[in-house]
């Protein structure tokens, strides 16, 4: 059985655009890390412990845009398991105190810091059956515009939403939609950050997966384009699971259900939908794990992080037990559905778009700047392919019928004497 989490950042709230003065809360650097400054810190925690950590940096760019992505893998066997774990934080720039979470759950994986009221001989033995991915900050470019004084900022660095990206309803757009708030890119895909995060995706396979977000307290799951929840048995098995944590570490404080039916408007081509619909994960989840009802709509830091230092420390720390939680449960919950949980990465249908794209993306990921040209030709490739589709299709029509015409036109040959 595989566990996947992956946590990604998402926004829940559509805010007005506003930059930074004297009557909006600032970030409180004494609480919160810069984005160089955490980046260096993870990679330290990494080097100090490389019996269970290590670190890769993925890059990418296109039509000048360029991107990097830091991912850590927590692994304490060294060796390959059935039980693969994934986390993703900062997706949109805004939301700091979620890539902060992702640093407090790579220390205690590493043993420097500890969940109170917790058996470590326990959690140890729990660990020792996951691989874990972590993405501590997926929107890099977008968090430095935050920390640049654009406070509301939650778009990547050329102005796109990186939660309305991916191919699942892509593009679709809602009475209220805002276009500063919500720009889907050109194309399922078009950025950088994205295309990073479906490769990884895709190769890695995972079967629980968390997208993190700020702006309230809920513990979602999908669909985040309806306003439904999935049928059947994987759905009661998350929303049993979701419920798990919200008695035990949320006082039944979180709301619970379809992000599109819950938050109040409907998101098309968001991460947690697209790994439900076309990765095929059992458990995709979505959690927005902090939220000031009482902030201003423009006062953005305040209302999508914690100011004060209590409660900074019990959001990280309710919310890091939460997902330690999940480790212990989640593959007793998987139990359930082993069909479902157990299908091979052969058994997913990925389309044409998916293959190419993501072969693109690693050959340049692979030889860098002179692969760029690829990002170029990417549509025309899948647009010669789909012709190429076509035309068999219409020859293979063309040469039916003329056999046919040419059956029909044959002269009739009587089998009686004349």
């Amino acid at each position: 059985m595989a566990s996947l989490l992956s946590f990604l950042i998402f926004a829940s709230l559509s805010l007005a655009h506003a930059k930074s003065n004297s009557t909006l809360t600032p970030i409180n650097r004494d609480l919160y890390h810069s984005s160089a400054d955490l980046l260096e810190e993870i990679k330290a925690l990494v080097h100090r412990h490389p019996d269970k950590l290590t670190v890769e940096t993925i890059k990418t760019g296109n039509k000048g845009y360029k991107a990097e992505i830091t991912v850590v893998t927590y692994c304490r066997s060294r060796k390959e398991t059935d039980d693969r774990s994934k986390f993703r934080f900062g997706q949109h720039g805004r939301e700091l105190i979620t890539t902060e979470l992702a640093f407090r759950i790579l220390s205690i994986l590493s043993e420097e810091q500890f969940l109170p009221d917790v058996d470590a001989a326990s959690l140890n033995n729990t660990l020792d059956k996951l691989v874990i991915k972590v993405v501590p900050m997926e929107n890099v470019n977008g968090r430095k515009l935050v920390e640049g004084g654009d406070l509301c900022e939650r778009r990547n660095g050329r102005g796109v939403d990186l939660n309305r990206n991916w191919s699942v309803d892509w593009g679709k757009k809602e009475k209220d939609y805002d276009p500063y708030e919500e720009n889907p890119g050109t194309g399922p895909f078009s950025e950088p950050e994205t295309q990073i995060m479906r490769k990884l995706a895709l190769t890695f396979d995972p079967h629980i997966w968390v997208n993190v977000h700020s702006g309230m307290e809920a513990l979602f799951m999908p669909y985040d384009h309806r306003n439904t929840t999935p049928d059947g048995a994987p759905s009661e098995q998350m929303r049993s699971l979701l419920s798990k944590l919200n008695n035990v570490h949320f006082h039944k404080h979180c709301i619970i259900g379809s992000g599109g039916g819950s938050v109040g408007y409907l998101a098309h081509g968001t991460a947690t939908d697209f790994m439900y619909e076309v990765v095929k994960v059992p458990m995709a989840f979505t959690f927005e794990i902090y939220g000031d009802t009482t902030a201003s709509s423009k006062d953005c830091f305040k209302m999508f992080n914690p100011v004060d230092v209590t409660t900074f420390h019990r959001v990280l720390n309710d919310w890091s037990s939460s997902f330690f939680t999940i480790f212990n449960l989640g593959p007793h919950q998987l139990d359930g559905n082993s069909s479902k949980a157990m299908a091979s990465s052969s058994e997913k249908f990925v389309s044409i778009d998916e293959y190419l794209d993501g072969y693109l993306v690693e050959r340049r990921n692979r030889y860098g700047k002179k692969m760029e040209v690829l990002d170029v030709g990417m549509q025309e490739i899948r647009t010669y392919f789909r012709l190429f589709l076509l035309s068999s299709v219409l020859l293979l029509f063309m040469f039916c019928s003329r056999i046919a015409r040419s059956k029909s036109s044959r002269p009739i040959v009587s089998a009686l004497p004349i």
